[in-house]
């Protein structure tokens, strides 16, 4: 969703940088109400029906996006559990390397969008990332 957002030059609807125009003599309040509106409109159609009764009252793009990232952006034990049960599993068997690797990386990506690793810029992390990418060679 956020890379349709950005590439529709509307991220900063649920991020906030674009927020609503406080006075409602602005000129660019309507424009905003209006760019808000279709956001909100993109963001029912893109949800299941039993998520958009829960946000079907809300008009303000990030209120319904902070609602949804609260419900879903928390770790996910069970699904941590399968994904690394399906990589400990996989075997090439009759697959070629590329389709063998294509199927490991995209269970190493949804690993690490459930479980990422902590940002640091201190370099105290570098072992840990080096760990990691063993690893993942493993």
């Amino acid at each position: 969703m956020r890379r349709s957002l950005r590439a529709k030059n509307k991220l900063g609807f649920i991020n906030g940088i674009l927020s609503k125009p406080k006075h409602l003599d602005d000129p660019l309040l309507e424009l905003w109400e209006r760019c808000n509106d279709m956001v909100v409109s993109w963001l029912h159609n893109s949800i299941s029906l039993s998520l958009q009764s829960s946000v079907l009252f809300v008009d303000n793009t990030q209120d319904i996006w902070l609602d949804l990232e609260a419900r879903f952006s928390h770790q996910n034990g069970p699904r941590i559990y399968q994904l690394k049960k399906a990589m400990a599993a996989l075997l090439q068997e009759h697959d070629s390397v590329s389709t063998y690797f294509g199927k490991l990386k995209s269970l190493w990506d949804e690993l690490s969008m459930y479980d990422p690793f902590p940002t640091c810029k201190c370099g105290a992390m570098k072992t840990l990332l080096d760990r990691y990418q063993q690893d993942c060679v493993l």
